[in-house]
């Protein structure tokens, strides 16, 4: 995690269940707890927000995986995750889980490292793919175009005032960060993958200004504001604008995972 992304850290949990889906679960639970002592089968566990595990591509995966007749599909209830200790967690030989608002990954990180079982999500990379400093330099890495960018560094002191650590020149059209020019438009990210605040400005040849674009909100995912001058609090990540022509480009991955053990292990 890049240290410029402190502010990355576990929510409290705010996706409950309800009390008779959580009574389902527990049932399951209590059938299915022997399953470390059966080895006629293999136990596949889905650690995540409720919210994540009830969404419809969740759902078509547990449905597939349930059609296995060596697997059984066990989902961690939310208040096990969240309240008991690791030790308490049901047993499981392969682990689905994945980060979202609110989940403790870290103590995932602990249950594997006490269960050992086979992960099917790399838990530690989970980390990566909150920082998007470390993101540009995976893809860097790996050699993967993307567009131009800079890091504009800043901490906050003890008394909550802000000190930047690059050296950052504003000016009506473009901005310089240690040497390095964007003209606009260009695009604003803060450095936490986990800030949907994200900002597009604009040149005064099209009129100035800036779109922000944020979490959707009923039929909304962006505003325009004339604010043209970028913001002062927060580490961010600067960006080269894209033209689509008006086109939302998505970037989807998708994965087939073919799980399988022998049973005589």
């Amino acid at each position: 995690m890049s240290e410029y992304n402190a502010d990355i850290q576990q929510d409290e949990y705010d996706e409950s269940i309800k009390d008779d889906e959580n009574d389902d679960i527990l049932d399951d639970l209590n059938n299915i707890n022997d399953a470390e002592d059966d080895y006629h089968f293999i136990t596949v566990g889905i650690c995540a927000q409720w919210k994540k595990v009830k969404a419809k591509p969740m759902e078509e995966i547990l449905n597939r995986l349930e059609q296995f007749e060596f697997l059984r599909t066990i989902v961690f209830p939310e208040t096990i995750i969240h309240e008991k200790p690791i030790e308490e967690w049901p047993f499981c030989h392969v682990l689905i889980s994945f980060h979202s608002k609110g989940f403790p990954l870290a103590k995932t990180q602990e249950y594997a490292r006490l269960h050992q079982p086979f992960l099917i999500n790399d838990l530690g990379k989970q980390w990566d793919i909150m920082d998007r400093i470390k993101v540009h330099e995976i893809l860097d890495d790996a050699g993967i175009p993307q567009p131009r960018y800079g890091v504009l560094r800043r901490y906050r002191n003890d008394d909550g005032t802000w000190i930047t650590l690059s050296n950052v020149i504003e000016q009506d059209d473009h901005i310089e960060i240690d040497g390095e020019i964007f003209h606009k438009p260009f695009v604003e990210k803060p450095v936490s993958a986990e800030n949907h605040d994200v900002y597009i400005y604009f040149p005064s040849s099209a009129g100035g200004g800036s779109q922000r674009l944020f979490r959707k909100i009923g039929s909304r995912s962006s505003v325009y504001t004339p604010e043209n001058s970028i913001r002062k609090d927060g580490s961010y990540i600067y960006e080269e604008f894209m033209p689509t022509d008006g086109t939302d480009v998505k970037v989807c991955i998708s994965i087939l995972v073919t799980i399988w053990k022998s049973l005589d292990q």
